[in-house]
């Protein structure tokens, strides 16, 4: 549990280390305030930690509830909800290794389910598919996350070849191309931090 909250913490240092670079990315292609967002998502999961309690999967409801409230924007509530899926899909008596599998797959179909979106559509499950994907076929947590940070970095790469679909980028389709997606490199830098 002390590993996990630790973790978290950068997590949060990280979304407001990097915030200057998710409102250029998506000042670039839309509407430019997802540095904002992260920013607010940091507050929702300082919130959560204040009382992290003894439960990780509690600790991850809590951070999925904090973070909808902290940050209500559409990305902010897709991350929100990612947490909520993780935590309602875990279990308390599996290893950390499972836990992290699970709640990732789970993050990322009700992720998708949400958004109405599939990777391949620039959006942030083009990393989060990837990393989940990494984090399955690791052999240990910090492995899985090193890996996932990994995966997530080649999804946003190759999101700079894909014409979005969805939000406000939509409007502006190949005009996108060569810029990273904002919402997948969030993804990203989130799993850096984590992994560091």
């Amino acid at each position: 549990m002390d590993a996990f909250v630790a973790a978290l913490e950068k997590l949060a240092a990280g979304l407001e280390e990097h915030s200057d670079e998710f409102t250029r990315l998506d000042s670039e292609a839309g509407d430019g305030d997802l540095g904002l967002t992260a920013g607010k998502i940091a507050v929702g999961i300082r919130l959560a930690l204040s009382e992290p309690g003894d439960s990780v999967k509690q600790l991850i409801l809590n951070l999925g509830k904090e973070i909808s409230k902290a940050a209500p924007s559409t990305f902010g509530t897709l991350y929100a909800s990612g947490f909520l899926a993780a935590g309602l899909a875990i279990n308390d008596e599996d290893d950390a290794l499972v836990q992290l599998r699970s709640g990732l797959q789970a993050a990322l179909e009700k992720i998708a389910q949400r958004g109405k979106s599939e990777e391949g559509q620039r959006t942030l499950l083009d990393a989060l598919g990837p990393a989940a994907r990494a984090a399955a076929s690791s052999h240990d947590v910090p492995a899985a996350l090193v890996s996932a940070a990994a995966a997530a970095g080649e999804g946003v790469e190759a999101t700079k070849a894909m014409t979005p679909q969805h939000g406000r980028a939509g409007w502006i389709g190949e005009r996108a191309r060569g810029i990273a997606d904002a919402g997948a490199t969030v993804i990203w830098r989130s799993f850096q931090s984590i992994s560091s």
